[in-house]
């Protein structure tokens, strides 16, 4: 390629060289060359020409094969991100789904083991307000029944009924009050497992 391009411009400088040479017209501005030299000289630089054309077009192709490859390439590696974000994103899914899912079947749970606690402490409270109702009626009943005590059965009989029925009370507000805390747990974990799911989701549409 070098010796090509050196002999091109080697007789290009021999034209020019012939041309500074040249004998001037008097009065014309013009000069005098030898035409049989100028001939030979363009006759060697026409010669000359198609090797270098034949050069540049295929420069020209290897430079056109280069970039069909790095397309094809960059068309390639494109296709590719675009499947692994794809993947990524369908694997992102599937995870939030089963996190969601886990969420509401623990939440589920929670939701039962409270009621059934929670149920189970009112059958308790219950069944004892009913035991304590029925020993103050029976003692009342007895108290009743001996007539020298009648005023004092009665007046005790009383005292006890509402004892009895302030125990039972404070009991079931006591049983209320552990309902609602259990409640508020169940709530509370609940709560936190759909703010974990809405933070999962936010991460997802951020990417």
């Amino acid at each position: 390629m070098a010796a090509e391009r050196i002999t091109t411009l080697a007789i290009a400088d021999r034209i020019q060289l012939a041309i500074n040479n040249a004998k001037a017209v008097p009065f014309t501005g013009k000069v005098m060359v030898d035409k049989d030299d100028l001939t030979r000289l363009l006759g060697q630089l026409s010669a000359s020409m198609p090797e270098n054309l034949a050069l540049a077009d295929s420069v020209l192709a290897e430079k056109q094969q280069i970039l069909d490859d790095s397309r094809r390439t960059a068309e390639a590696t494109t296709r590719e991100a675009t499947q692994q974000a794809r993947t990524a994103v369908e694997n992102a899914n599937d995870q939030a789904q089963a996190t969601l899912n886990d969420a509401q079947s623990r939440a589920a749970d929670t939701l039962r083991s409270a009621t059934d606690q929670a149920n189970a402490m009112v059958a308790d409270a219950q069944n004892r307000a009913n035991a304590m109702i029925a020993d103050a009626q029976a003692r009342a009943q007895q108290l009743v029944a001996d007539s020298e005590i009648i005023a004092r059965a009665q007046a005790e009989a009383q005292e006890m009924l509402e004892s009895t029925h302030r125990e039972c009370e404070d009991y079931s507000n006591r049983v209320r009050g552990a309902i609602a805390q259990m409640m508020d747990q169940a709530d509370r974990g609940l709560a936190q497992q759909l703010d974990s799911l809405r933070g999962l989701r936010q991460d997802l549409a951020n990417q």
